[in-house]
């Protein structure tokens, strides 16, 4: 007998975090199309995008047909299991951005895509639009960080990975409350931006996925602008006038301009070398992209900031590893992945 919908929401209400299905509102915790399968008859997975990616990853490798986004083969720097690391890179899927094809996800024979990031009505639109022409039945999970353990937990069930969601889920829950209690303490009164591109000049809006971890410790983001969010460009006007306590940084090329441009050595953060570099991940320590990858660069961000989290980052860091990449990782691989 297939899950319907009301027994897939009778199912996630027992854990206290679903409120309903969606009205078209940010704080829909998952939209699902169509009937969703048994969790037993979901053996292969289409991830649509990479924040999913790190998620299937985490909590259902094994029913995974390939990777949307990423071509773990050739990266040397998390050592995971060798056959998550032939993983297939098949694009992702969203809408005019799509890379993979209608024919070539029908092509795969998938029994569920599985989606995670914004929530909106467009996003749900996009999702059902996809799911009535493949006849493919779609989960969209809400993307916020906040909900970290809602989106493990919510995709354990369905796809009858509970124990391991489960083990996930509390260590998000810790790394996210911690962050929360954090945010109430005066060390966390500092403005941050985050910069982004080639001169740095890109930033994430308060209230968007690309600054919810420095935002969730309590941090002021300095680039806000009413009723928007998401992705910006500022002028180095604004950077002169907001002054920023800290520089958030992810990619060298950013902040080798940053450090050199005589403009940016107005902004006192950075004459005083206030900048926060987070690199040596495959992928973003706090975006890029926007999914549970941000648990870490939350962690880091907060170790950075508050020295008894400082003393114990290490082995978050490698417990994290170890639920999250299902594999080991040495002091040795540890210093690489730290070593900006």
């Amino acid at each position: 007998m297939s899950l319907t919908r009301r027994r897939f929401t009778q199912i996630l209400a027992s854990t206290l975090f679903l409120h309903h299905l969606p009205s078209f509102a940010q704080s829909v915790k998952f939209w699902a199309s169509r009937t969703l399968p048994e969790a037993q008859n979901i053996t292969r997975i289409v991830s649509a995008g990479a924040p999913a990616d790190l998620l299937l990853l985490a909590v259902a490798p094994e029913k995974m047909v390939g990777f949307s986004s990423f071509d773990f083969a050739r990266q040397a720097l998390i050592p995971l299991p060798e056959h998550i690391r032939q993983f297939p890179r098949l694009g992702r899927l969203a809408g005019r951005a799509s890379t993979l094809s209608l024919e070539g996800l029908m092509a795969l024979h998938p029994d569920l895509v599985v989606d995670c990031g914004n929530t909106d009505e467009t996003w749900i639109s996009q999702a059902r639009q996809v799911s009535e022409q493949t006849q493919i039945p779609w989960l969209l999970l809400n993307g916020k960080l906040e909900q970290s353990a809602e989106q493990l937990t919510t995709l354990g069930k369905t796809l009858g990975e509970e124990h391991r969601a489960a083990e996930q889920a509390n260590l998000a829950s810790r790394f996210v409350g911690e962050a929360q209690a954090f945010a109430t303490s005066p060390a966390a009164n500092l403005s941050f931006y985050a910069a982004r591109g080639p001169r740095g000049q890109e930033t994430g809006l308060q209230g968007s996925l690309h600054t919810e971890a420095a935002e969730l410790l309590g941090l002021h983001n300095v680039a806000q602008i009413a009723d928007r969010h998401g992705l910006t460009q500022v002028s180095m006007e604004n950077l002169l006038r907001w002054q920023p306590d800290i520089i958030l940084v992810q990619e060298a090329v950013t902040a080798d301009f940053i450090r050199r441009d005589p403009l940016w050595q107005g902004v006192k953060a950075v004459a005083e070398q206030r900048i926060l570099f987070l690199s040596g991940l495959p992928f973003g320590w706090l975006d890029a992209p926007p999914g549970i990858n941000r648990l870490l660069g939350l962690r880091r961000l907060h170790a950075w900031l508050d020295p008894a989290i400082n003393r114990q980052f290490k082995s978050d860091m490698q417990h994290y590893a170890q639920l999250f990449w299902h594999c080991s990782l040495s002091d040795a691989d540890y210093q690489k992945l730290v070593a900006s």
